[in-house]
């Protein structure tokens, strides 16, 4: 199959549609369009305690969703936040998806993200059936069909089969917490099992914060599924050990675009909120069954794995691809066109890099460099047909 276009947010309609979706929760009445003052000052306070309760990394002993106050203030503005991380990440499957499932979905945005980029079958899995709830109105009131089903891990799943893709979308730190003994090695048996039900092109997309253990984390699944030569789609082109988890106090995490309308604008304002693109974590598995991407082997290609940092050496990024992790550098004040991809480099955007200037680990652009973008953050890898 094909890969269509990544789909439009269309938050122009979806932000009346889940301020009528939080009005008819709460049974409110009111505008569809915007929050009364009061509204306003109850959803910024219960959004501030959601980013203190995903921030933390820890789960607390009743979960955010049960308290309705909490679950309300999500559609209003984390739902828009993960939507547009999943619609984002979404963008580097190479191939289209039909039947999706998406665990520990909450209210939907992975899900609805899904539908968006065309599934036909969508399956959104959660303990809390009143999110699921909410999940389904939105999918329904949109017009897209979605499947809900109530589920508590590891109870065996309530729809069969395989699937295009699998979604965990930050909730490991909630199934899988780190100060239970044994608890990791219940998410690798966990994160098994999920992958022996890929179709053999299917996906497992992981995603969570862009903060410490929650990066960690990440990191880690990442380096024990290489260890079993299970493929990785993205964001890692580099198939040995992690460079990020042999150096201390060294994430290694996405940024994307952020699209940003009125009501979120004025939610993170008073809500203190300093979010300027979305970050989080995230890896995308291949079925066991499949291959590695085949990428060829006449050029190393690198991810950019940094905004751009003022050095000595001019402007520099930091990179890891085929070659490991480098930096590249340049103190050119105008690139000729070989090089001129340089100037509009973006964290996540994969390049290739030929006839640098290299010194162990750093790369310096000089006369006769050659910078490629081969695929920009988002986008999926340019594979090589077989």
């Amino acid at each position: 199959m094909k890969r269509k276009p990544i789909p439009k947010a269309d938050l122009e309609t979806l932000i009346p549609l889940l301020i009528g979706t939080w009005r008819r929760f709460h049974k409110i009445a009111g505008p569809s369009d915007r929050l009364q003052t009061r509204e306003f000052r109850s959803v910024v306070e219960a959004i501030a305690n959601l980013q203190e309760a995903f921030n933390a990394g820890t789960p607390s002993k009743k979960h955010y969703f049960e308290e309705p106050k909490l679950l309300g203030a999500y559609l209003l503005y984390q739902w828009v936040v993960h939507y547009q991380q999943a619609l984002s990440l979404m963008g580097e499957f190479p191939t289209s998806l039909r039947r999706v499932l998406d665990l520990c979905s909450g209210p939907g945005p992975f899900a609805f993200a899904a539908l968006k980029h065309g599934a036909s079958e969508v399956f959104a899995l959660d303990q809390n059936q009143t999110a699921l709830q909410l999940a389904g109105e939105i999918a329904g009131r949109y017009g897209f069909p979605i499947q809900i089903r109530k589920w508590e891990c590891p109870s065996s799943l309530p729809v069969s089969g395989e699937f295009d893709c699998i979604i965990l979308g930050h909730c490991l730190e909630e199934l899988f917490p780190i100060s239970i003994k044994g608890s990791l090695e219940k998410q690798h048996q966990f994160l098994d099992s999920l992958l022996n039900l890929l179709t053999p092109q299917g996906y497992l997309l992981i995603a969570a914060s862009s903060f410490g253990e929650s990066n960690n984390r990440i990191l880690q699944i990442r380096d024990s599924m290489v260890k079993k030569r299970v493929p990785i789609q993205a964001p890692c082109v580099w198939q040995g050990e992690c460079p990020a988890l042999q150096t201390s106090n060294s994430p290694c995490y996405a940024q994307r675009e952020f699209e940003k309308p009125y009501l979120i604008k004025e939610l993170q304002r008073a809500a203190q909120i300093n979010l300027s693109s979305l970050k989080m974590s995230y890896l995308i598995l291949r079925s066991p069954q499949a291959a590695w991407p085949n990428l060829g082997t006449e050029h190393a290609l690198y991810r950019i794995i940094s905004p751009p940092v003022d050095s000595f050496q001019g402007k520099k990024y930091y990179l890891c691809g085929t070659g490991g992790k480098k930096s590249l550098s340049s103190r050119l004040t105008e690139h000729p066109a070989e090089s001129r991809a340089f100037d509009f480099l973006r964290r996540g955007d994969l390049i290739s890099v030929e006839n640098a200037f290299e010194v162990k680990n750093s790369c310096e652009i000089v006369s006769g460099t050659s910078v490629k973008l081969k695929a920009p953050a988002g986008k999926p890898l340019p594979e090589l047909e077989t």
